[in-house]
This record gives C-alpha cells, sequence and structure tokens, in this order.
C-alpha cells in the first residue's frame, strides 16, 4: 500500500476542489481554447508555439515539450518557486478557504529547516519585506518625518488612490529609522540584511538603514508580494536619482517589472503590453486609465522579461526617450523581442518627453493616446535607424553596416523565423544594400555557417544559459516515461477510474507495481491500485493529490493527458481498448517469465486463454516434431 493516501477533508484537496486551474492558469499564462481543453505557451521552459495544454475535466496541465505538469499546486510550487505550505496558503486566501492551524512537530520543523535552509529564509526574507512596507507607509503619514515626502507627493501630482494603490511610501531622513524598530520589536536583524534594507558598518559595530530620507516606492512580485524597494531622492544634493534595493533571493531585476501586478489584467484583456522606463511614468499611465503598463527595473529588458510578456499578449509596445540612450536602449530591446511570437512596436512621444511629462500637460492624455495609436512596428524602426546610418555612405561602407546587421540577425535566430517574417527582414536588407534577396540570403547562409562552427559563449542564447529552464522529461527527474501496453492502460484508468469496476481480477493483476520498470509509473500503479481497490475517490485532483512524490504526479498526468486527449467514442469503445493493452501486458509478462520454450508455449497458450481469444502464431515446444 502507498504511504500517501487520500484524505477527503484534509486542506489540500479541499483547496483544490476549491481551485479552478482554468482560472488559476489564465491568470498568468494566454489560454486559448482547443476543443474541450485549452493550449497555451509553457512558462516552464522557452516555449514559441502552444504546448502545454490544461484540462478542466480533470482540473490537470501538462506540457508534452517539458513534460511539466500536474494540479493546481503544482502549478503554483513550479510557477512562482514556493514550497508546499506557500503554495497551498496563497490556493486558500485566493479561494477563500480556511486552513486547519498548522503546528509542525519540533522534529519536523527541525529536519525541514536542516533539507531545505533556503525555503525557511525565503519565508523570513518576505515576512521582513513586508514589515518594512509597514514601516516605510507609515512614515509617509507621519506627521514631522513624512511631510517632506507628502509635498514630493503633492508636487508631482501623484493621487491618493494611486499612493494607496502602488503602495507608495517614505524612508525617514535619519540613519536608524527602520533599524530602531526592527530593535524595538525583538526581531532578527538577518532578514533585513540580506534584502539590503540594512546595512553594517564598517569600523564599528551596529547596523544602519540602507534608504534614507527617499520617497519609497515597493516593488512587488506578479502576485503581489513585495520583495524589493526603490528609492527617489528628495533632496537635489542626494545622489543617485533612484536607488533599488540590491538583488537578493527574492528580487532579481532581469527578471521582475514594476506594476506587473496590477497591470496583468489590463495587458491580458487588451493583449498589449506597454513597457516604458521609470516608477513615476507607470504610476502617470495608470492613474490617466491607461492600465497595461509595466517598467523594468534600473536595467535594459532581458529574454525573461520577454517570455513573461509573450505569455500574457500578443503585442508589446517600447517607450523609451528620443535621446541616444534611448535609441540605444530601444534597438536592444527589439533584438530581446526579435524571435519571440509576438508584434513588437516602437513609440516615442512627442516632443521627446517621457509619459509622466505629457500626462500633466494640458490635452497629455490624449497625445499619449494618439502616440501610442501611431507607433511604429519595431522592425521598420531598426531599419530605419539602419538606413540613417547608410545614408550618404560610400559603396563598402554600407556593404560593411549590411553585412554586420545581417550577422546580428543571424545570431539572433533570424534563420528560424517564420516563413513570411524572415522573407520580410530579407527584403529590407536587401533594398538598404541596393542588391537583390538572393545576395542578402547568401550572405545569411555564410553567416549561419560560420556560427555553426564557433563554439558558443555562454549566455549567447538560451541553450547554453545557465539560469534558462531545461526542456525535456529530465525536468522532473523523470527521464522518458514509456508509451507501451501497461502504461497505456495505467492511462485509461487515469482517465477513466469507472472501467475499474468491469475488470476481472486477472486483469487488474497485470496493473502489479512490479510489472513496471520506470520508478514513476510503479508509483503511480501503486497508488491507482489502492484506491481503487479501496473505493477511494478517484477524481482526477485526488489522484493526483494522492501521489507520493512529485515525480509521481507528473508521470500521472502525464499517462493521464496521453489517455484524454485521443480518448473519443462510447465507454464501451474506451474499455475494450483498456482490455486490449491488458492482454498485451499480461502475454509479454508471460513470455518474459517462462524459463523455456516449452513453459514459453505454456504460458502463452493460458495468457491468450485468459482473454478470450487464440494466438495467431506461438513458437512451438522444443519437444513437439516439424
Amino acid at each position: 500500500m502507498p504511504q500517501a493516501r487520500p484524505f477527503q477533508n484534509d486542506d489540500r484537496q479541499r483547496v483544490l476542489d476549491a481551485s479552478d486551474i482554468v482560472r488559476l492558469v489564465g491568470e498568468h499564462v494566454q489560454l486559448r481554447p482547443k476543443g474541450r481543453e485549452f493550449v497555451c505557451v509553457c512558462p516552464f521552459h522557452d516555449d514559441h508555439k502552444p504546448s502545454m495544454y490544461v484540462v478542466p475535466s480533470k482540473q490537470i496541465y501538462h506540457c508534452f515539450s517539458c513534460g511539466a505538469g500536474g494540479n493546481a499546486l503544482d502549478f503554483v510550487i513550479n510557477y512562482f518557486k514556493m514550497d508546499f505550505r506557500e503554495a497551498l496558503k496563497f490556493l486558500a486566501d485566493r479561494a477563500g478557504v480556511e486552513l486547519t492551524p498548522w503546528n509542525p512537530r519540533p522534529d519536523a520543523a527541525n529536519a525541514a529547516q536542516g533539507d531545505s535552509e533556503s525555503r525557511s529564509t525565503r519565508a523570513q526574507l518576505f515576512d521582513a519585506a513586508a514589515f518594512a512596507h509597514d514601516f516605510f507607509r507609515t512614515i509617509l503619514r507621519h506627521a514631522e518625518h513624512g511631510a517632506v515626502a507628502r509635498e514630493t507627493v503633492q508636487k508631482r501630482a501623484i493621487a491618493p488612490q494611486m499612493v494607496e494603490e502602488f503602495g507608495i511610501g517614505a524612508a525617514p531622513d535619519r540613519w536608524d529609522g527602520l533599524e530602531r524598530t526592527i530593535a524595538s520589536k525583538n526581531m532578527d536583524p538577518a532578514p533585513f540584511l540580506a534584502l539590503g534594507l540594512l546595512k553594517r558598518r564598517e569600523r564599528e559595530t551596529g547596523m544602519y538603514d540602507a534608504l534614507r530620507h527617499r520617497l519609497i516606492f515597493p516593488i512587488h512580485d506578479q502576485i503581489g508580494r513585495v520583495i524589493g524597494f526603490g528609492g527617489r531622492k528628495m533632496r537635489d544634493e542626494d545622489e543617485p536619482k533612484y536607488l533599488n534595493s540590491p538583488e537578493s533571493a527574492l528580487f532579481d531585476k532581469g527578471k521582475n517589472l514594476y506594476a506587473l501586478h496590477l497591470a496583468r489584467k489590463a495587458i491580458q484583456d487588451t493583449k498589449t503590453a506597454i513597457i516604458t522606463e521609470g516608477y513615476t511614468d507607470v504610476i502617470a499611465c495608470h492613474q490617466a486609465g491607461v492600465r497595461n503598463v509595466v517598467a523594468t527595473l534600473g536595467t535594459s529588458l532581458t529574454r525573461d522579461h520577454a517570455r513573461q510578456l509573450e505569455r500574457l499578449c500578443d503585442t508589446v509596445v517600447l517607450l523609451f526617450d528620443a535621446d541616444e540612450a534611448g535609441q540605444r536602449a530601444a534597438d536592444r530591446a527589439i533584438e530581446i523581442f526579435f524571435n519571440a511570437p509576438i508584434d513588437v512596436k516602437m513609440c516615442v512621444l512627442p516632443g521627446g518627453k517621457d509619459p509622466d511629462e505629457l500626462l500633466k500637460q494640458e490635452g497629455g492624455a490624449e497625445r499619449f493616446r494618439e502616440a501610442l495609436a501611431g507607433a511604429m512596428d519595431a522592425l521598420d524602426f531598426r531599419f530605419a535607424r539602419l538606413r540613417q546610418r547608410a545614408a550618404g555612405e560610400g559603396m563598402s561602407s554600407v556593404a560593411k553596416l549590411v553585412e554586420n546587421d545581417a550577422q546580428r540577425l543571424v545570431e539572433l535566430g533570424l534563420l528560424n523565423l517564420e516563413p513570411i517574417r524572415k522573407r520580410r527582414v530579407v527584403r529590407r536588407l536587401a533594398t538598404i544594400a541596393g542588391v537583390t534577396e538572393s545576395d542578402i540570403e547568401q550572405t545569411l547562409r555564410r553567416h549561419a555557417s560560420r556560427s555553426a562552427s564557433r563554439p558558443a559563449r555562454v549566455g549567447e542564447n538560451d541553450a547554453t544559459d545557465p539560469d534558462a529552464a531545461p526542456t525535456g522529461s529530465a525536468r522532473a527527474g523523470l527521464g522518458v516515461i514509456p508509451n507501451g501496453p501497461g502504461e497505456q492502460a495505467l492511462g485509461a484508468l487515469l482517465a477513466d477510474p469507472t472501467l475499474f469496476h468491469d475488470l476481472r481480477d486477472d486483469e487488474v493483476g497485470a496493473l502489479e507495481a512490479h510489472r513496471f520498470t520506470h520508478p514513476a509509473c510503479a508509483e503511480v500503479a501503486q497508488t491507482l491500485l489502492a484506491m481503487l481497490h479501496a473505493g477511494d475517490d478517484c477524481a482526477a485532483t485526488s489522484l493526483l493529490a494522492a501521489m507520493p512524490s512529485a515525480n509521481a504526479r507528473t508521470g500521472a498526468g502525464e499517462l493521464m493527458m496521453r489517455a484524454e486527449l485521443p480518448c473519443e467514442g462510447d465507454r464501451a469503445r474506451r474499455l475494450k481498448t483498456l482490455r486490449d493493452c491488458l492482454a498485451r501486458l499480461d502475454v509479454a509478462a508471460a513470455r518474459a517469465t517462462a524459463t523455456d520454450s516449452n513453459a514459453r508455449f505454456q504460458a502463452l497458450l493460458e495468457a491468450h486463454a485468459r482473454h478470450g481469444r487464440m494466438p495467431t502464431a506461438v513458437p512451438r515446444p522444443a519437444s513437439t516434431p516439424p
């Protein structure tokens, strides 16, 4: 019997019953209906074509490319990098389910801390970030310490609703405001040091606040948890203008976008994301009613940023300054999105102003929307800049410019683009160079050949990026799950457990765990048969919740999906298919266990007889004359 058995009334099952996986996944990934299921770009690997299915009837998801799969809890654990308790609480809060108070045994708590110190630290970091956020918001409201910050908010015309919605706060003009508050609560300063909110003095004992006399903008993750802070100066002599939290176990500026938790729904509804460069620009846009706006966090756009937005929308509009630095940033952003399956547009606001400046002017909101409506396609923008650089140059200089650009486009994956997009790029390059399209294609092939023979540099592309999500079933340590008759039968029962009641004892025996060489399949078989024999609830959520390991849950999801997607026709047909699989499995087992040809002959006859059919060809026993 498996160690993990379903509990009909435990917290996990109540939370799963209250969670709609289609709604959950759809809040973070753009879903498209496909028959009875939904498909989407998989968020667990660098997926460009929808390879993940979400099945509402089973309340499961599964990616046929990288093998990721499971139930709502598995999605939250893997997508948000939460541990089990964090994920359970997140889903419970989301569904309005009250959890049973959790009081772990001391030995279990110590074991958990020893096994995963990082998880314990993450929980402490989230608590510290939330405490600091409350402190900064309290300071903003303080009659004395928040006076200058409130004047700054008013001067920048940030509405009280935006102050509340974005959680804006203030750091006091002193070295020990946060530090003394932490000490007065007898709190451990270690998480605050890890977040970079406190710093140790170099030549004397003690600590001091990293953020002082600044307007504070909290930085949230996708589900609204505070993970870091940005501080804007309020005195001209203070430098730098903006000071962000250092990167930590919670905060990676290359993987997070400012205000995505607030903009996500609007991005999905409009199928468009607008990216700008500053906190106040984002707030000004939201205040003007343009809610699908986010910002980078003091860094250039990264491939991780692009992946997040690809899952949510079809179009990205990049808002950058008209100066040379802004144009360079725009070029880098276009390259990041070059190979992405979404449309990218460039928007330079009139007068070279940033959104915050423009929206404060008379009629600024209307001019802002007009500029967005007239945004230029990113490829047109890129080639317009290339044409400007080539203007007035000699033939050799133009040829060198086009050669360099062609090489860069090959490195970005031009040859892997869809034919229509690729043809468009080739045509533009040919026009600028004043040559034929075949000449450009020959140039691209030459650069592709050179790139193939050159050793790849780490970080050059996703395939060599040490932080890139691994692909294939090896992601979960599964290896490749076989697709033999035993696995097919197991999948059929997982997809429709009611078929179990029509099977004979000898047919059920063919599914015993020892028949499976793959460890995940063996766990699935053992758990499934135990539940069926006990008469337990075998709904898909219960089945997955009962699996004794993450590998077993992922394996069960894959087997279930294999059986679910082609499963058409009436119940009698599904039962016949299941019995055929079990018969083939029984015959294969008889063949494998026989010690000699006579025993094999007899075992095969008995196996075929059990399933009501005669073999079309069996080996003769050794004692039978020809």
